[in-house]
């Protein structure tokens, strides 16, 4: 008796990818086809996803996979498929000073929030309402922008 591809939750029409690819020196031939992700599903290693050519992907990589803009997870002779970081609503936060960078780097810390801060000592944080309400209330200059949300400080349960 066979079992059914269904039962186990596989759908035998989908790419299925267990493996990030490594880039090969000579390129990669085809039709480039992306998934745009934000954030947190790029914090996903198994998920159904749909490139923008209409190919159905079944993500199964290895628990704790993270994706990246520009990570190829599929090539044959006829396409590619590369994750593409999408645009979301963000935060810019710009402290005008020493203390405002350190409330709102403990706030953000506190809460376990994910958060980029540049050299030029802006903040990127993923937007939301307590967020915005607690900076308004705080008097720290910020604006809500879309962009690519990639952290380099990222938040950790206890």
């Amino acid at each position: 008796m066979s079992e059914d591809p269904h039962a186990a939750g596989e759908d035998p029409a989908a790419i299925t990818v267990m493996q990030l690819l490594d880039e090969p020196p000579e390129g990669i031939p085809g039709q480039l086809e992306v998934v745009s992700l934000t954030w947190h599903d790029r914090q996903r290693s198994r998920q159904r996803l749909v490139s923008d050519r209409g190919t159905q992907i079944q993500l199964m990589l290895p628990r704790g996979t993270h994706l990246h803009d520009g990570d190829l997870l599929y090539a044959d002779a006829q396409r590619h498929i590369r994750v593409k970081a999408q645009a979301e609503p963000v935060l810019l936060i710009q402290p005008e000073n020493p203390i405002q960078m350190g409330q709102v780097i403990h706030q953000l810390g506190n809460w376990h929030r994910p958060a980029h801060v540049s050299l030029q000592g802006q903040i990127l944080a993923l937007a939301d309402d307590p967020l915005q309400d607690w900076l308004a209330h705080m008097g720290i200059p910020f604006q809500l922008e879309m962009d690519v949300f990639e952290p380099n400080l990222l938040a950790h349960s206890h």
